[in-house]
This record gives C-alpha cells, structure tokens and sequence, in this order.
C-alpha cells in the first residue's frame, strides 16, 4: 500500500471537513481542533505555512494574498454573512 504524501493527508483532511484548501491560510488553531482525523502534527504543519506567508518581507503583499483568501472563502462558503 502506498503511503500518502503529509500535504496530501492536510488536503485531504480539509476537505472532508468541508474546507476548501485556501482555507489553511486562513484557519485558527481552534477551529482545528474541531476537525475530525486532524492530528497535532498536521496542525503544527498549517501553522507553519500560515507564520511563513505572513513573514513575507513585503508584508503589504502578505497582507492582500489573506485578504483576497478570506474574500474568497466568504464567497464560497457565505462565511461571515450575518
């Protein structure tokens, strides 16, 4: 049996709880812990990702990359329509 790649493990965890892959961008650690079959390495793993665009050295960039993310993801989900 092969195994299956650690980001394709993340993906595929996201996607089953109904999140789109942009949505790892954006994330908190406590939404997370509320997804089924996520394990600590897997969270550690986003985290990362998430402090590595945000250090972006231009951070004006970093910044409109999250923004349009979270625009997006809005958009498909309707999160954040009250």
């Amino acid at each position: 049996m092969k195994r299956e790649r650690f980001e394709q493990r993340i993906f595929r965890v996201f996607a089953q709880a109904g999140y789109s892959p942009v949505r790892i961008l954006t994330i908190t650690p406590e939404e997370m812990v509320e997804i089924p079959g996520i394990t600590v390495p897997n969270i550690r793993a986003v985290l990362y990702v998430q402090n590595k665009v945000l250090a972006e050295k231009n951070t004006i960039r970093a910044g409109k990359l999250v923004e349009g993310l979270l625009r997006e993801v809005k958009e498909e989900s309707g999160w954040g329509d009250d």
